[in-house]
């Protein structure tokens, strides 16, 4: 057992190495949904009792993952919970998407576009003894086509899933240091900045990319874009708790370089990147910080029922400064500027049915950029989303959101000059409606239709239907 254990060690500690380096994994990848949200490994140990009602309160107080309600192939004859054990929680997911342009954009048509996700998750405690030290390793696989390129022609594009270049490799690989008692943590490696900063969990049911890093974010400026899906680059965050109400984080990450984003594969190396991006955010609970108080009957209930509610600010800039689009001075060079934004954003539960955990919530999100740097000035986004509409369908989402993208007049210059077409439009705007059902555990089933209007401010109106398919195996 302890030359097995031994052995075990040595693997994660290799892959761990390997990863953080960039070296390729020899891993069969399978889908995430990015839908936010990390598991952290480490796992609290609830502390021995002499009695037996305190034994059955740590039972119930184990975070061991229930793997036969949450995936199709369950626990693996006993091997998922021999890996938690030891440390390592392993996930595998796919996701299939079909969408079809019924009218506008760029022509009718239809598309299917493949996602396959291997998480790989770490508990340094249990692994080394290494005392508040996490690690995390995700491996992804694109395949399918391109839907918004060849079909609508959307700036803000159509499916969170659809890539450049369809490609497998590393996407995410980095160590975490828990400090201060869990009230700070440092986190350094492969880290793509979408996961943790502009982030709202009641939007997360929605397959529109703007509805994750909304779109000025997103939209690279004339040198460099960010960290995000589906290329990552290398980076640190640091994160304060100071209070259970309030958080504050700071990352630095190396630049994507706009000449490789089409072409990039899932990471790209500190040589072939381009600048840095620091951003930071600081974020507030009013729930936790008692200025809004749940129903009577929440309050009361001893469910692990928590409403969402939060307010956050996030600033964000790159270096060195970026030519502007196409501004020149006297003597005909670039006007040189700094590429920056800031954003807000606030999304709260507004309803919760009682004793159930069935909440309806709501998200606001704007932001900006300075606007000579890159194509998008501006974008505000905002919806509603209904975790268990119906009383015997709890797991099941109901959402409705809009978003819309607003270029400046350097940006239409740009945009007008690609496209060889005068605009007709300085706006983008996009409304989806969807229904996310849980057909079985692991098994999920999600009809939508968007609406976009004026794709890439020339294009005619789109419409399109589309159903996603997800399975956690």
């Amino acid at each position: 057992m302890f030359i097995a254990r031994h052995k075990l060690k040595a693997v994660v500690s290799s892959l761990l190495l390997a990863s953080l380096l960039g070296q390729p994994l020899a891993a069969t990848a399978a889908d995430h949904p990015v839908e936010p949200g990390e598991v952290d490994a480490a796992s609290p140990v609830a502390p021995p009792e002499a009695n037996a009602a305190a034994a059955d309160e740590a039972s119930a107080a184990d975070d061991t993952p229930n793997w036969q309600e949450t995936t199709l192939t369950g626990d693996w004859g006993g091997r998922r919970k021999q890996l938690y054990d030891a440390g390592v929680q392993a996930d595998l997911l796919y996701t299939a998407d079909y969408l079809y342009n019924t009218t506008g954009g760029l022509q009718r048509g239809g598309a299917y576009v493949g996602h396959l996700d291997l998480i790989l998750q770490f508990d340094g405690e249990k692994l080394f003894g290494w005392k508040g030290s996490s690690g995390y390793l995700q491996v992804i696989s694109n395949s399918g086509g391109r839907f918004n390129l060849n079909y609508v022609g959307s700036l803000m594009g159509v499916d969170n899933f659809e890539a450049p270049v369809n490609r497998t490799g590393i996407f995410k690989a980095w160590l975490q240091q828990s400090l201060l008692d869990d009230k700070a943590s440092l986190r350094v490696g492969l880290y793509p900045i979408d996961t943790e900063f502009y982030v709202t969990d009641s939007s997360a049911v929605f397959l529109h990319p703007s509805f994750g890093m909304a779109a000025e974010v997103a939209s690279f400026g004339t040198l460099a874009g960010p960290s995000i899906y589906p290329t990552s680059s290398y980076g640190a965050r640091l994160r304060i708790d100071p209070d259970p109400a309030w958080y504050a984080m700071l990352a630095v990450t190396r630049g994507i370089s706009t000449d490789r984003v089409a072409t990039a594969g899932p990471n790209i190396s500190w040589q072939n990147g381009t600048g840095s991006m620091l951003i930071g955010e600081v974020g507030f609970s009013p729930v936790k910080a008692g200025l809004i108080h749940a129903r009577p009957a929440a309050a009361e209930s001893k469910d692990d029922f928590e409403p969402i509610s939060k307010l956050a600010l996030g600033v964000w800039r790159f270096a060195p400064r970026f030519p502007e689009i196409v501004a020149i001075d006297a003597a005909g060079a670039p006007v040189q500027a700094t590429h920056w934004g800031a954003y807000l954003l606030a999304e709260q539960t507004l309803y919760r049915v009682p004793d159930a955990n069935r909440d309806l919530a709501a998200f606001v999100r704007y932001g900006f950029t300075e606007g000579t740097t890159s194509t998008l000035a501006y974008s505000v986004s905002a919806g509603l989303s209904y975790r268990g509409p119906f009383a015997a369908r709890e797991k099941d989402t109901f959402g409705i959101a809009a978003t819309r993208a607003h270029a400046d007049p350097q940006g239409r210059a740009q945009l007008s000059s690609d496209a060889g077409v005068p605009l007709s439009s300085t706006d983008e705007t996009v409304l989806e409606v969807t229904y996310r059902a849980q057909l079985a555990p692991g098994v999920v089933l999600q009809p939508l239709l968007q609406r976009i209007w004026n794709p890439a401010l020339y294009l005619p109106s789109s419409t399109v239907a589309g159903v996603r398919l997800q399975m956690a195996l």
